[in-house]
């Protein structure tokens, strides 16, 4: 069992270990590279948290939510794929909330050409909220389900995809309102992977450039161009 650390160290550690596995990748990451990036040694490390997928569970589940991390200190579940589990079902969670799940469910009637770009980007805002507030789970899913089978299989099935076809079965239910006719499963792909990139995947660049502060209207603005049409 891992011996206690102090709570203020474990965000840190965190931190690092997210830092690690984004660079790296899950079976490249070692303890040494996480302590590096801290500045211990291997031991500080294993003394807060017993094995590398106790640890990269503990990111999944506490990164984006250091407050939420046990009093007891990192105590995760190992198996990576139950906890993988969980992070989609609290996206699919906070998505239920968004009005994407109630227009595909309800079929919610909008006419105005107007009205369904304002809806769009308001949909899209919703969507990155939920993305931004897990980013680092996100991040790191996205990363390393690659190298874990079952991981892979729980997180591209439930998660990413599961809002890929929220949004064909929205932009089918809004198809005579678009301005261009194109594969609805496509467009539905590439309007996730443009969130994902927005509100997940920017923070991470190596070498970030100055972009515009509030990203979720520059985001929002850009789905509703590509679904609507560019306004003249």
């Amino acid at each position: 069992m891992p011996r206690a650390t102090p709570s203020d160290r474990l965000p840190k550690l965190l931190d690092a270990a997210a830092g690690a596995f984004v660079e790296h990748g899950f079976h490249r990451t070692q303890m040494d590279d996480i302590a590096e990036r801290l500045g211990v040694s291997k031991g500080t490390v294993y003394r807060a948290v017993d094995s590398k997928e106790a640890l990269f569970a503990a990111v999944i589940e506490w990164a984006d939510d250091p407050d939420g991390i046990p009093a007891t200190g990192i105590d995760a579940s190992s198996d990576v794929a139950l906890v993988a589990g969980r992070v989609a079902g609290d996206l699919a969670t906070a998505v239920a909330a968004l009005e994407l799940t109630s227009i595909v469910g309800g079929r919610k009637r909008l006419g105005a050409v107007d009205g369904f770009g304002v809806e769009v980007e308001r949909i899209t805002s919703g969507l990155f909220g939920v993305m931004r507030n897990r980013r680092t789970s996100v991040m790191v899913l996205d990363r390393c389900a690659g190298e874990i089978p079952e991981l892979g299989a729980v997180w591209f099935g439930d998660g990413r995809y599961a809002l890929v076809d929220l949004w064909h079965g929205y932009l089918e239910l809004r198809s005579k309102q678009m301005a261009a006719k194109v594969d609805h499963s496509i467009l539905a792909r590439t309007i996730v992977e443009i969130i994902t990139i927005w509100a997940v995947k920017m923070p991470w660049d190596p070498a970030p450039r100055p972009y515009p502060d509030d990203t979720s209207t520059a985001c929002a603005t850009m789905v509703r161009n590509l679904v609507t049409g560019v306004p003249r």
